[in-house]
């Protein structure tokens, strides 16, 4: 039997927070600004205010909007191919996404990234096993800084098949990586298949600054699959209760589907989410705490309410390094993400709140995930599987080594098969080096590096990418 999913609301606190959420739409409102889409949401039936901005949702229009949304979305591959389907009852695993700095020892020491780390990044995304869509790891340094997530887009296209995750609050930049994924693909428009996934944000509390707000009209308008992500903090841009956070964050997404469903009905949406709580002996954020993965768990349930697939953040850790902590932290965030029945977490290779990618990390992750998937498959109880005839067969004092159900059973799944973990007795692992883990990763990574890049680009392609670049930074610089 499968593991049954994590649940930490009843269907009378997931009311709540939708009833809640609707009332909050439509007596507070958002500040929306974009006059196309303020248009647009006035011509179907929102109270508008041009001068402030501010946006009231009548609950008819938002629950309208919300009937239209796609339970299920298929994602395709660098091919073409379908190869995961959001929504189908799995969760998919994403690496990545969005840091600043790449770590090069084992003290830490960060420097700023390169794209060289992301080409590297998307090569060791691309073998490893549970790593089903490659996040954007890092913003490169040594690129022009206004395009440099085109030219890591880039990258990770020409050194993997794989779906590509990316975040821009530009308009620009995501009309741009729409035409690197239809030039990839070979379409005119991606609305009939996309391996791209932009993800998008409010500024919470309760409002769509300019950038966000036209991006998302491009996504939309191009039917790309996008997740709605607010990203709110306890206690400073949203109430300290968890209930009151979900609260605001449901509030949020359902304006985001709002929009997205009146620019282009059908528009597939992913309920985003990525939790951070605030420290406030340390004025800082956090986002491997605990009260994160319960709510982790929170969000799935209310993207299953609304019958839309969920997004997570995790392998999640505010360490700074590979540790103890680090360890921790990641696993409840990967249970909370995978049992907690989301449909994709992201940010596997990730640590220190996010801000610092590490290869080591992005290998250690994989692992922790493959662990938590088996884990999730529970235990299968059929005849075969208990072996009456088998045990009957062997009998008291017998060994079942050289069994034909043992031969069959031995690589099928039913015990997880790992790769960096020790199952080495004390003197097997001092004959191997007495290496931790996490150097047991480190050496994975030279090992996957050297064999390197399994699946290139057609230089046409590659050449059309680049193209697309440099019409844009013509684009911008001049804008």
């Amino acid at each position: 039997m499968r593991l049954t999913n994590l649940e930490v609301l009843s269907k009378s606190d997931i009311e709540l927070i939708h009833e809640s959420s609707l009332d909050i739409l439509e007596k507070v409102g958002l500040i929306v600004e974009s006059k196309r889409i303020l248009d647009i949401l006035k011509e179907n039936g929102c109270n508008v205010d041009y001068e402030t901005e501010l946006v009231k949702f009548p609950r008819s229009v938002t629950e309208k909007c919300i009937k239209s949304l796609p339970a299920k979305i298929p994602i395709y591959d660098r091919d073409g191919k379908i190869t995961l389907i959001l929504g189908d009852g799995n969760c998919y695993c994403a690496s990545g996404h969005n840091a600043v700095f790449a770590i090069v020892d084992e003290n830490g020491t960060r420097r700023v990234s390169t794209i060289k780390d992301v080409e590297d990044f998307a090569v060791i995304s691309d073998y490893l096993s549970e790593v089903d869509i490659i996040g954007v790891p890092v913003m490169p340094q040594d690129v022009a800084p206004k395009t440099a997530l085109l030219y890591a887009i880039k990258a990770i296209l020409e050194n993997s098949k794989k779906p590509v995750f990316f975040s821009s609050e530009s308009e620009l930049i995501n009309q741009a990586a729409i035409e690197m994924g239809r030039a990839v693909l070979n379409k005119d428009s991606l609305a009939c298949g996309s391996n791209l996934i932009s993800q998008l944000s409010p500024t919470s509390p309760l409002y769509w600054e300019k950038g966000a707000a036209e991006a998302l009209y491009v996504v939309a308008k191009e039917g790309l699959p996008v997740n709605l992500l607010p990203q709110p903090i306890t206690g400073v841009t949203a109430p300290y209760t968890l209930a009151g956070i979900l609260t605001l964050h449901n509030t949020e997404v359902l304006s985001g589907i709002v929009i997205t469903q009146l620019i282009n009905q059908g528009t597939p949406v992913i309920y985003g989410a990525a939790w951070t709580t605030y420290e406030m002996k340390l004025a800082n954020v956090l986002i491997g705490r605990p009260e994160a993965s319960l709510l982790r768990i929170a969000g799935a349930q209310m993207a299953h309410y609304y019958n839309i697939p969920s997004h997570t953040t995790a392998p999640e850790s505010d360490s700074n390094v590979h540790d103890e902590q680090s360890a921790w932290e990641k696993m409840l965030s990967i249970i909370a993400g995978i049992i907690g029945a989301n449909d994709m977490i992201v940010n596997l290779g990730m640590f220190g709140t996010g801000m610092s990618i590490s290869n080591k990390q992005l290998v250690m992750d994989n692992e922790m995930c493959r662990i938590v998937r088996r884990f999730q498959k529970g235990i299968e109880v059929s005849r075969e599987a208990i072996a009456f005839d088998t045990i009957a067969s062997v009998g008291p004092r017998g060994t079942y080594l050289m069994e034909d159900h043992t031969i069959k059973y031995l690589r099928c799944g039913e015990h997880v098969e790992l790769s960096i973990s020790n199952g080495a007795n004390y003197d097997m692992w001092k004959a191997k080096g007495s290496k931790n883990v996490a150097q047991k990763a480190g050496d994975k990574v030279q090992e996957i590096l050297r064999n390197g890049n399994k699946c290139s680009l057609e230089p046409d392609i590659k050449q059309k990418l680049a193209d697309i670049i440099k019409k844009y930074e013509g684009i911008i610089n001049n804008s």
